[in-house]
């Protein structure tokens, strides 16, 4: 075996071991990894075993090997001192790793003058000049070891800021993930917030795709590490590093700042192949959806190239809108499907192909009338199938023209050998079929007249959901709620959950202030990590409580066995955190209080906008936080679950219609260090299995996109619940496309929950 092998092996374990819970196994660790470990190093040294190395490879490899030890060691030190626990907590982060993507010294760093040896021009800009209110300069001998810094001075409270990178100079390939680091010391009063910041800029330049900063640090302290990790996200064309500090008086200075990729993308499998055969204009915008949907695998084909372009395709969708489908397509799908393969057709063209012709029907009214109106007008179903998944029989899917209702379908008396009706509409008329033909399968459905789907079109929100679910990525989780339930409702539907499996146990956690009982859902086992899961703590913000109702069945039936071991953990699950607001579609509770302003965390400092602009901020403005923290009735629920000791990990779910502020991750601002890291690593999780399944707009969106998580970001000096909850533990809030006037995007709400909650487990798995 190589030295280097035997070395590298000898490190994790003694890294391993100073993770270990019991100072007995971290003890046997190090008396067992270090005596071989210096033989290993020695034998490298001397090159009488594996391949020599030159002194400067050797000096490298000691370097990378004891740098995450040295670290870990540091941190196991400074942690048992209350003052610099934050600073012992990084030094541990810093070292694992260090251990698994190399010692931070190894990777390249893609900053020019780092360590502000030369001048700060032309490296480095001051993106606010210099006036009577602040300054950006070099220092000699004010760095960490005695060289330069860039010291930032607030002569009076301003925003000041360094940057480097504005003339396109740092282009990182999209998917990587990426870290900015520097070491910071502060002569900042308490006010101030410090901070680096990454910008991820389109090709336009004026395109911001990702703007994360580091958690805010401010009031004087010596040198601290201070960081921010970043999946560089698509279509970013370069980034931006910044140095900034904003209000407050005072000096800050940075030294040995590190732009660095610490991980390259991850391996993305090819798009699906699914061959489009249509008449579809270049400027329709259903074409434009599709390739949106479909990515590269969507290949558009003329009739005559069908057969050729089908021989390797994952699924074939038939869309012709002014003419019949060619019989040359015809025969190409009809041997596609018998061969084993998935074909989607606008009604329409399956008429067409069955030699007759569909019909167009009123399914109901969808201008001018309630939401839960409109939700009525479509296709009810009639049997349960992976093309409808999400839906249950009996249920109807919004699907219909706009502004008539109308929709095409199959003849009322239409029928085929091997054909199953899935939906119909009002008077039994086939709606979405499937047909059998030899080993494949054939799907219909009306698609070309249906609008886009917009967050607010609730005739076309599932446009494209059937032909997903036929030929690629289908609804997983998703399960679609016919109407909003009330509070007690809803609870009765917790319970039934909860009598449905012996797995689950409900339970009243306390009283809300309108007298309701907060009431949860717990499974796995008691006095393991625990993993707390909840909504709506504002109450207009409902829908992912519904995922997280779906996600207390999912676990007790086993359907993320893959990646939770419910007798390894403890899980609690708070669907709806504020039920007074809940019930009244209303942000604050009946109190008049933002619950996620009942924080201790800056509460405070925190500073709310008088909303209804009579000359106060008071009860019910928009974000008012109460007149102490964690004084709410809800919240002394919430400070009771957040003290427990065996919290380890804290998922927020939130949401609104703006495509800005939603597919959203925001991080505490309390948690542990390296918990960026690992909801960056969720990101990638939860992205790579949604990828391809769902389509919408919001606003200000122009165009229609995948929903993904596209942003985590840190969050700033506000008192959220979570700051509590995940304070020294692991934990994020996510913002969803939610608070719809009523139930109707629930098939996507759920999904997408309970998507993100199989990735926490995945990215958070159990530990100390």
């Amino acid at each position: 075996m190589s030295p280097a092998l035997v070395v590298t092996t000898l490190v994790v374990i003694g890294i391993g071991g100073i993770f270990a819970r019991s100072m007995v196994v971290r003890v046997l660790c190090w008396l067992f990894a270090t005596p071989p470990l210096l033989a290993g190093c020695f034998a490298l040294w001397q090159g009488g075993i594996a391949e020599p190395f030159s002194e400067k490879q050797m000096f490298v490899f000691c370097a990378g090997a004891f740098w995450p030890a040295f670290g870990c060691l540091i941190g196991q030190i400074l942690t048992y001192r209350s003052r610099t626990v934050h600073l012992g907590r990084s030094a541990l982060t810093v070292a694992f790793f260090s251990c698994l993507l190399g010692s931070p010294c190894s990777a390249d760093n893609l900053l020019s003058n780092p360590a502000f040896e030369s001048a700060l021009a032309p490296h480095w800009e001051k993106r606010t000049p210099e006036d009577e209110t602040h300054t950006l300069r070099r220092v000699e001998h004010a760095g960490r070891n005695g060289s330069a810094a860039a010291v930032l001075e607030n002569i009076q409270p301003s925003y000041t800021r360094l940057r480097q990178g504005a003339d396109r100079s740092i282009a990182v390939e999209p998917g990587s993930l990426i870290e900015l680091s520097a070491w910071v010391r502060s002569e900042m009063t308490d006010d101030a917030d410090i901070t680096l910041q990454v910008y991820c800029m389109d090709a336009a330049g004026d395109g911001i795709l990702a703007q994360p900063r580091s958690p805010a640090m401010s009031g004087a302290f010596d040198w601290t590490r201070a960081n921010v990790w970043l999946a560089v996200p698509e279509e970013t064309a370069y980034v931006m590093a910044y140095l900034q500090v904003q209000e407050g008086t005072g000096k800050v200075y940075f030294d040995d700042v590190e732009l660095a990729v610490r991980q390259k993308p991850l391996p993305r499998p090819p798009a699906p192949k699914v061959v489009l055969l249509s008449d579809l204009p270049d400027d329709s915008r259903c074409l434009a959806d599709l390739k949106t949907l479909f990515e590269d695998g969507l290949i558009p084909v003329a009739a005559d190239e069908a057969a050729t372009a089908l021989a390797d395709a994952r699924g074939c969708l038939v869309l012709y809108e002014d003419q019949e489908a060619p019989k040359a397509v015809c025969d190409a799908i009809e041997s596609f499907a018998r061969s084993g393969g998935r074909v989607f057709m606008d009604i329409r063209n399956f008429a067409q192909w069955q030699a007759a012709q569909a019909v167009q029907v009123k399914v109901g009214t969808v201008k001018g009338v309630p939401a839960e109106t409109q939700m009525e007008a479509g296709v009810r179903i009639v049997s349960a199938a992976p093309v409808t998944a999400g839906f249950a029989p009996g249920q109807i899917m919004p699907r219909a023209s706009f502004p008539e209702g109308n929709l095409w379908v199959l003849p009322k008396d239409f029928k085929r050998p091997g054909m199953e009706v899935l939906a119909v509409a009002a008077q039994d008329e086939p709606g979405i079929v499937q047909l059998e033909v030899g080993e494949g399968l054939v799907v219909a459905a009306d698609v070309l007249s249906l609008r886009e789907p917009y967050c607010r079109n609730i005739d076309a929100y599932y446009k494209y959901t059937p032909i997903t679910n036929t030929l690629t990525n289908p609804v997983q989780f998703g399960r679609y709620f016919a109407r909003k339930f009330t509070y007690a409702e809803f609870v009765d539907q917790m319970k039934a959950v909860a009598d449905a499996s012996p797995k689950i146990r409900f339970a009243e956690e306390g009283p809300a202030s309108d007298g309701q009982p907060i009431c949860s859902l717990n499974l796995g086992t008691a006095g393991k990590p625990l993993y707390f899961f909840y909504a709506a703590a504002h109450g207009s913000e409902w829908e992912p409580g519904y995922g997280l109702l779906c996600l207390a069945g999912l676990l007790a039936e086993g359907r993320f066995a893959d990646v939770v071991d419910l007798g390894q953990v403890e899980v609690k699950i708070v669907p709806l955190l504020n039920p007074s607001g809940y019930d009244a579609r209303r942000r604050q509770n009946a109190n008049g209080v933002d619950l996620n302003r009942q924080g201790e965390f800056e509460w405070e400092r925190f500073q709310g906008r008088d909303s209804n602009e009579n000359g106060t901020w008071e009860a019910f403005d928009y974000d008012w936080k109460g007149t102490a923290p964690l004084t709410e009735p809800e919240a002394k629920v919430y400070r009771s679950i957040a003290e427990r000791e065996n919290l380890y990990c804290v998922l927020d779910f939130h949401g609104n219609t703006s495509a800005t502020s939603n597919k959203l991750a925001v991080l505490p601002a309390t948690a542990r260090a390296d918990n960026g890291i690992r909801a960056t690593r969720l990101q990638q999780i939860a992205n790579a299995r949604l990828r391809g399944r769902h389509l919408l707009r919001q606003e200000p969106e122009e165009i229609c996109k995948q929903y993904l998580l596209e942003r985590v970001q840190q969050g700033g000096r506000t008192p959220f619940l979570m700051n509590n909850s995940a304070k020294n533990r692991y934990g994020l809030l996510i913002e969803l496309t939610a608070g719809y006037p009523s139930s109707y995007g629930t098939v996507l709400q759920t999904d997408v929950t309970c998507e993100l909650c199989r990735a926490l487990f995945e990215a958070y798995p159990p530990g100390e």
